[in-house]
Parts: C-alpha cells; sequence; structure tokens
C-alpha cells in the first residue's frame, strides 16, 4: 500500500495545547476555540526522501505523529466503523517553520519540499506513547491519549464534510509542544511495534 492520494494533517487535536490557548481562543480574532477539526493539506512534494533542508538561518518544529492510510472511500462514518476504513498506519514527521498564529492557514511555513518524512506501513494500530529523538537523545514524549479526538472520532467528523478516498494520507495530530530542530542534527521517532521514521536535518547551501 502506497500513499496515492491527498495528505491530510490536523492542528489544535491536543488537548494540552488546546488548554494552554483556551485564554486566547476567547480574543481576537477567534473569539471562540474550534468546533471541527482544523484540517490542512501538505502537497505530494513535501514528501521526503532525505535530508530535510532548512533555509539558511532558521530552525523547524519536528511534529511527531502518527499517519493513517485509508484503504477505502470513506464518507459519513460514524466513529466505531472509522477505523475500518483504514489500511496501514505508520509514524510520520511533520515538519514546519513555526507560526505566529494559527488565523491564517501557514502553507509556506508547512508545505517546503520534503517538510514530511513517513516511516514504514504496517497493519493498522495506534501507538500508546511516540518518542522524538535528537542526535540520539529524547528531545519529547508524548501520549496519544492527549488527542482531543481519537483517530476514529477524527476520520468520523472529517468525513462528515470531506470524502477521504482510498489512497488518502491522514496525519492525526500534533503535539503542541514539539521540540524545534536545527540544522545539522539527526532526527528519529519511535513508538514500540513500528519502524522509526528517520531524517537529517540540513541547511540549503547558499
Amino acid at each position: 500500500m502506497i500513499c496515492k492520494g491527498h495528505i491530510y494533517g490536523v492542528i489544535l487535536n491536543d488537548r494540552e495545547e488546546r488548554v494552554r490557548l483556551a485564554q486566547a481562543f476567547q480574543e481576537k480574532p477567534y473569539l471562540a476555540p474550534p468546533a471541527a477539526p482544523v484540517v490542512y493539506m501538505k502537497p505530494a512534494v513535501t514528501l521526503s526522501r532525505s535530508p530535510v533542508r532548512l533555509e539558511p538561518g532558521r530552525s523547524a518544529v519536528a511534529g511527531a505523529t502518527v499517519a493513517l492510510l485509508i484503504a477505502r472511500d470513506t464518507t459519513g462514518v460514524s466513529a466505531q466503523e472509522a477505523m475500518e476504513c483504514v489500511g496501514a498506519a505508520s509514524l510520520a514527521i511533520d515538519i514546519a517553520y513555526e507560526q505566529a498564529d494559527y488565523y491564517r492557514p501557514a502553507i509556506a511555513q508547512r508545505n517546503a519540499d520534503g517538510f514530511l518524512v513517513m516511516g514504514q506501513w504496517r497493519a493498522p494500530a495506534l501507538p500508546e506513547q511516540i518518542r522524538t529523538f535528537v542526535d540520539g537523545r529524547v528531545a519529547h514524549d508524548w501520549p496519544l491519549d492527549r488527542l482531543v479526538r481519537t483517530p476514529g472520532q477524527l476520520i468520523a467528523d472529517i468525513s462528515a464534510f470531506l470524502t477521504l478516498r482510498a489512497g488518502d494520507v491522514l496525519l492525526a495530530g500534533l503535539p503542541g509542544d514539539a521540540p524545534d530542530v536545527q540544522p545539522g542534527v539527526d532526527l528519529r521517532v519511535e513508538a514500540d511495534g513500528f519502524e522509526p521514521a528517520i531524517a537529517l536535518i540540513e541547511e540549503y547551501a547558499q
């Protein structure tokens, strides 16, 4: 199974991040927290073949997550039915330049060439804990019970307004406290039962 469709990600699906931003969401321009999943897309050019190259003088945020490969067209499913529509899962690292706020889509920040690192696909499963290593040291560790919407609920809520097609990939959510990475480091994301997602972070040659 391969990714031959669209790639969707979701922001603000981390419970701890939502708590931290609760006051900001009561102020302008938001005035309320999001009620539906906040979905973004990553084009195929973001799939990394390593290394990941950053603009000179910039760091980036490395968000570890689990990617779900949709096995059949999915629309209007319940949370209980949703995971039956998933054909495979893998670890992923969603690279992005830091954004100032969530009011405008972070297109330039998230969609640079090679800004999505994928591990190997395996049978559908969800890790309990995802660990990010930078140069061999643990830089971040987050349990997926922090997700506001479980992957099943996320698929159900998205499929209520958008058909997920066979071959599409859905990234289940990002930790709001994901680590910054600099050029010159080795990045590795691990979870029990999954092949790691690995990348070398470099800087574009000037």
